[in-house]
């Protein structure tokens, strides 16, 4: 075997040092290229990940709901103190962006809050801004013989107006007005058939009078 001369050994090792650096050179730029093209897809994908999630938290003030359930509307963010009753499908406006802890505040058919569980998109899924006075109209849903009293003031020795019964139509104020009296009854102003005051019945039981109109 030939014996390497004392010049050459020198060079050898630089050719091996030269080999080592290429390589790790080498590495170093795959390992940039991949961690550069994770950041870029990351870069991508995360707007469009964010966008999507925007739109689907996303509402607008004077947007159109509708009740998925039987509910309530609330005094404020909490159950301590119901407003009035909402039917199923019956509509509400939208008065602010985003709720907040669960709960969204309304502007039609009356000011208040709602739990956003039991809301839906409007029919159709539409969103656009709804007025008050299209959704003035309830139904009655009380079955007694002697029907409801219309009565010249919300109270129940108020003087009787007139008369509504079963299936009858009845048309709101606008803006709706809606009072509790002492004992936990609903009293609603109406402008027809005759204007006064009708008793919904007692909305903290879920015994009610009138319903949204289909």
């Amino acid at each position: 075997m030939k014996k390497m001369s004392r010049w050459d050994k020198p060079v050898a090792f630089l050719a091996l040092g030269l080999i080592s650096v290429g390589s790790i050179k080498a590495n170093a730029t795959i390992l940039s290229s991949i961690s550069t093209g994770n950041k870029m897809l990351a870069s991508v994908s995360t707007p469009s990940q964010k966008q999507g999630n925007a739109k689907l938290a996303q509402r607008r003030v004077g947007a159109c709901r509708a009740a998925a359930r039987s509910t309530f509307i609330y005094q404020d963010r909490s159950t301590a103190y119901r407003i009035r009753s909402l039917q199923p499908n019956e509509k509400v406006t939208l008065a602010e962006e985003r709720g907040r802890a669960g709960w969204v505040a309304i502007s039609s058919p009356i000011s208040g809050f709602v739990e956003t569980k039991d809301l839906k998109l409007c029919s159709e899924g539409s969103v656009r801004p709804v007025s008050p006075s299209s959704n003035l109209c309830r139904q009655v849903t009380y079955k007694g013989l002697e029907g409801v009293a219309i009565r010249e003031r919300p109270d129940i020795n108020s003087r009787q107006l007139d008369a509504v019964f079963l299936s009858d139509r009845v048309t709101l104020v606008n803006p709706p007005q809606f009072i509790l009296d002492d004992q936990g009854r609903e009293w609603v102003r109406l402008s027809a058939p005759s204007a006064g005051w009708m008793s919904n019945g007692f909305p903290a039981t879920g015994d009610i009078n009138l319903e949204a109109c289909l």
